[in-house]
């Protein structure tokens, strides 16, 4: 480094024309033979050094301190307040909304436009603010926990402790921001009290048993309404039932335990009654519709018989008087012939001739009477 760069300055003595920034202590440079120049102590040099960082540095520091309070001589307090004032403006100007948020931007207070996901501008503040939240999200609350809020008047006048769950979430966000105060207190106090109602109008045994699923789906809708009726912006997803059971106290869970066995004993009871009566009950009746049946079949064969007999007996009647000898000839003849067909019959011929004994089976007569 020459010496008129140095940071100490040249060194030259008097005969320079030139100083050290510290001036010259006047005692000569022992340190090299024949330096007629004269330098300054170490002392000074610490003590020139510390004072220089405490005013900004060294040459480069003061150079660099020199520009800018040259450009603050230029432009002034209120240069540098309104490069202020317009980076400001700048920043305040440009804002990004994520996928699952919606901004609201106001203009002197007043509702302005919504805006969606993506990089948005505005007009600085405080002509216009925005208001960013989260809507894409669902929103969980769960209502129970506390003898307050979890027991509930049943449609039988008994008492059930339900804690539920309600799952919502924004779907307007200019409705949710305007129109209701605290829309999550809205949102379960609106919840709690459809819960009410719909159990209201419910027994205590469909509540804990059976209709479960129907009485979340009625929460659910019951409370859509009414939201809906605030122009809340909220939907409601779905109503979760957590718990649905006779209150602890005082022993009421094991009698109510004990009334619904009771009751599913007689169920049984009466379900098998049943079974036996579809059994028992059908078979009877068949039984009864078979002999009708047969009481009917004989009634109509005796009197069909009957009417066949008096039918032929006015034949035969006719005949009769229209030939007397013929017709009791053959009535004798049928007779014979009804009366010695089936009878064991034995011929004797009257003129076989005198003196001839007639031989008679009597033993096999007996023995095909008796197989008969």
């Amino acid at each position: 480094m020459s010496d008129k760069n140095s940071p100490w300055g040249p060194k030259g003595g008097s005969g320079g024309g030139k100083k050290s920034p510290w001036g010259n202590t006047g005692k000569p440079d022992r340190s090299r033979p024949g330096a007629n120049d004269t330098s300054p102590d170490l002392e000074n040099v610490i003590e020139g050094f510390k004072n220089r960082v405490r005013s900004g540095g060294g040459g480069g520091g003061r150079k660099g301190g020199g520009r800018g309070n040259d450009l603050f001589g230029k432009l002034g307090p209120f240069g540098i307040a309104l490069i202020a004032l317009v980076l400001y403006m700048l920043t305040s100007m440009i804002y990004t909304v994520d996928q699952t948020e919606r901004a609201i931007v106001l203009r002197f207070g007043e509702y302005a436009r919504t805006e969606g996901p993506g990089l948005k501008f505005k007009l600085p503040n405080p002509i216009e603010t925005k208001v960013i939240r989260e809507t894409e999200v669902i929103q969980k609350d769960t209502i129970g926990g506390n003898d307050r809020a979890s027991l509930m008047l049943t449609g039988d006048e008994n008492i059930v402790d339900i804690d539920f769950t309600i799952l919502w979430r924004i779907t307007d966000y200019k409705d949710y921001y305007f129109e209701v105060d605290e829309p999550r207190v809205a949102v379960r106090a609106v919840a709690e009290s459809a819960m009410r109602e719909i159990v209201g109008k419910n027994k205590l045994e469909e509540i804990i048993t059976t209709e479960r699923l129907a009485i979340t789906t009625a929460v659910r809708d019951l409370t859509q309404r009414t939201l809906d009726e605030y122009e809340a912006g909220v939907r409601i997803v779905e109503v979760q039932l957590q718990k649905a059971d006779a209150p602890d106290q005082g022993g009421v869970v094991d009698a109510f335990r004990d009334v619904v066995d009771a009751e599913q004993d007689a169920e049984t009871t009466v379900n098998e009654a049943t079974k036996y009566q579809n059994d028992v009950v059908p078979r009877a009746r068949g039984d009864a519709a078979k002999i009708l049946q047969d009481a009917e079949g004989y009634r109509d064969s005796v009197i069909a018989e009957a009417k066949g007999e008096a039918e032929r007996f006015n034949l035969i009647y006719e005949e009769y008087k229209a030939a007397p000898r013929v017709t009791r000839q053959r009535m004798y003849l049928e007779t014979i012939e009804e009366v010695y067909g089936p009878a064991e019959k034995i011929i004797l011929d009257s003129q076989a001739g005198s003196g001839v004994v007639p031989y008679l089976p009597l033993d096999q007569l007996q023995k095909k009477r008796g197989s008969q």
